[in-house]
């Protein structure tokens, strides 16, 4: 939840790697960790390119099982470095507070998953609602729409409103998901933002799933995890409420992750227990 997006991640900090690159494992303790350590099956881990942030570095990855072909887990791939130097000041790999940074997909996860890429936000002072979100915390969208149908959704507009507030049909967003009319939670560059029903099982906030919808589609879902919770090295896993229908057949996650890996230090937050759907 915040407001415009900065191609840093197709533009200007794409580090390395200027091809997609598939390596067969995940660290030993990322695969030991919550759903990949599930399977007895190799998996296969492609990697997008690496985007800069604060010191350190933030990539995609999906892992597929090599037996049947299907997606075990996708997520985000975080040094701990990129946690450093944070400020404002560094423009190089910092945006200005609630601007999105790009982390591109691999192409095997896009052909696997309802998901276009992903939008990283670093919110410093948090944002609204005050007192419940206006911590220092990150937003990571898993878009199901393009980077251009996302760059055109508008700011809200009593001529805009009818696009933010023309909600999917029943069935095709949580049924303990909602959101308020007009312009709340509506950002342009992003969509109309959902929360569950039960806000107060989640507070005090350090993590929380969020639905997105515009002009009447699910068009994404948002883990946001505070930064003092990803500096916790807790490792957390938990499944999220589904919709009952679902617009485009597919392979869709059922349950979010946050982990670490004890040897680089990396963190991972993805989404995982992949259920077809038609």
């Amino acid at each position: 939840m915040s407001k415009k997006i900065i191609l840093l991640g197709v533009l200007l900090f794409l580090l390395s790697c200027s091809k997609d690159e598939m390596v067969n494992n995940l660290p030993e303790s990322a695969l030991n960790s919550l759903t990949a350590k599930k399977s007895a099956n190799k998996l296969n881990v492609f990697k997008g390119p690496q985007v800069a942030l604060g010191y350190g570095k933030v990539r995609s990855w999906i892992s597929v099982d090599v037996k049947n072909g299907l997606p075990s887990e996708i997520g985000i791939e975080i040094t701990p470095e990129a946690f450093k130097n944070l400020s404002s000041s560094n423009s190089k790999t910092v945006p200005p507070n609630g601007e999105t940074i790009v982390i591109p997909l691999h192409l095997k996860a896009t052909q696997l998953t309802p998901f276009d890429h992903i939008g990283l936000n670093w919110n410093p002072n948090g944002h609204e609602p005050k007192g419940i979100f206006d911590v220092p915390h990150f937003d990571m969208h898993f878009y199901m729409i393009s980077l251009a149908e996302q760059m055109a959704i508008p700011a809200w507009s009593p001529s805009t409103d009818a696009a933010f507030n023309l909600y999917p049909p029943m069935g095709y967003m949580p049924a303990d998901y909602g959101t308020p009319p007009g312009p709340a939670t509506a950002e342009p560059q992003m969509g109309k933002h959902w929360l569950t029903n039960n806000l107060g099982d989640f507070l005090p906030f350090s993590k929380i799933m969020v639905y997105g919808s515009y002009n009447g589609q699910l068009i994404f879902v948002e883990p946001m995890i505070t930064l003092s919770y990803l500096l916790s090295n807790d490792n957390f896993s938990m499944e999220y409420s589904q919709p009952v229908h679902f617009a485009k057949a597919g392979n869709y996650p059922t349950k979010y992750n946050i982990y670490h890996d004890a040897i680089t230090g990396n963190t991972y937050v993805t989404l995982s227990d992949f259920v077809s759907r038609n």
